[in-house]
């Protein structure tokens, strides 16, 4: 048994670059043993040129996984754009639409169940495309089969391709949010750091039956009972915060849906959630002690401030669940082969056509189209369904 080669070793440390180069040997496995039952004929052009659109589509992909130099991890730039994994995935694409043109009749036929799936994954029961595309997968002429498997493959692998680019997208855009929230904490920090009466976040207990004399006595403050606030409040209330933001993470990742693909969309969202919890605790304390929410603007120990702080940090989860929502929404979209993933089920056979009533007899007699013409079709699409 021979090793493998060393540029086949030398691939990116990451499950996506594995899983393509296994599906790129898996394809050109299945083109060899298409030709060797089908061998070509010296005229035949069109095999020729698949067998080549096939290879060269490959070896695209398994470029794509390779490292680059002496690199042992993608660059910032192609994590953030997802070059390297677009160009795998789309050229590994491309090659299996190009197979079909290679393989035998027999093996198109086995194809038929898996391309019904996807177009009832990316095509709406009515649309036209795929009442078309379930018509024609039914005809005798293999020619006629293997372009629509052909047509097919390609609006869903689009379909798949584009809905995976709105991923990355939306896992960009809240690292970019985490980021900037993260850039404006740290420098509110810095700030109240430096001049702590800028926001305080002590508080006078019994403020209301004190005399006049004794509002100025020691305060309760996040570091202690002080007179004035000091420098450390403001960086225990965010700490605070960011471990109530951390907690929430925990519970918001075990309701999500696990993924396969290549984008760490789970991570982005916890990352998001700990700077966030950090902002709303110096915020919410800060809105306590102006009287914002009547009947608790008065803490009367450190220890009431601190739970405070924690919890107001847990409470971004009212805002960031949005985007857990959404990501979530985004995640179920996504071609998924987990029986427990909520997919579309595949429908092999048009919707059923209304029965139009009779019309009364004409003195004159009118030519009807006939079954399957283009405006039986559309009658049966615009007729309301029946109960």
């Amino acid at each position: 048994m021979t090793a493998a080669p060393a540029e086949e070793r030398q691939i990116w440390p990451e499950q996506w670059a594995v899983q393509a180069m296994v599906d790129a040997g898996r394809i050109e496995h299945r083109m060899r043993l298409a030709l060797a039952a089908a061998p070509q004929e010296p005229a035949d052009e069109r095999r020729h040129q698949s067998e080549q659109a096939v290879r060269r589509h490959l070896a695209d992909a398994r470029a794509a996984c390779r490292r680059k130099g002496k690199r042992r991890w993608r660059a910032a730039r192609d994590r953030w754009r997802g070059t390297s994994v677009e160009q795998a995935y789309r050229n590994l694409h491309a090659a299996k639409i190009f197979l079909v043109d290679l393989l035998t009749d027999a093996d198109v036929d086995v194809q038929v169940a898996e391309v019904s799936a996807r177009t009832a994954v990316v095509l709406d029961r009515n649309d036209p495309r795929r009442v078309e595309f379930d018509k024609a997968l039914q005809s005798t002429d293999p020619g006629v089969r293997r372009a629509v498997i052909k047509q097919a493959m390609e609006i869903a692998y689009d379909a798949s391709d584009e809905r995976y680019t709105r991923l990355r997208d939306f896992r960009n855009i809240i690292v970019l949010t985490a980021m900037l929230i993260t850039l404006f904490a740290g420098g509110l920090l810095l700030a109240v750091v430096s001049a702590p009466d800028a926001i305080p976040l002590c508080f006078t207990p019994n403020a209301s039956n004190a005399a006049p004399a004794d509002q100025t006595a020691a305060q309760v403050c996040p570091s202690g009972e002080r007179t004035t606030p000091s420098p450390g409040d403001v960086l225990i209330v965010a700490g605070l915060g960011a471990l109530g933001g951390g907690l929430a993470a925990l519970f918001s990742i075990r309701n999500l849906r696990g993924t396969s693909t290549p984008y760490s969309l789970p991570v982005a969202l916890a990352v998001l959630k700990v700077p966030s919890g950090a902002l709303t605790a110096v915020a919410g304390l800060l809105l306590l002690g102006g009287g914002f929410a009547p009947g608790f603007s008065n803490l009367d120990s450190q220890r009431q401030i601190l739970a405070y702080a924690l919890v107001l940090g847990y409470a971004q989860q009212l805002i960031t669940r949005f985007a857990d929502d959404r990501a979530q929404w985004i995640l179920n979209r996504i071609p998924s082969k987990d029986p427990e993933a909520a997919q579309p089920q595949p429908t092999n056979t048009p919707p059923e056509t209304p029965q139009v009533p009779a019309q009364p007899k004409a003195t004159e007699p009118t030519a009807t189209p006939p079954p399957d013409s283009a405006e039986t079709i559309v009658a049966g699409l615009d007729a309301p369904a029946r109960p």
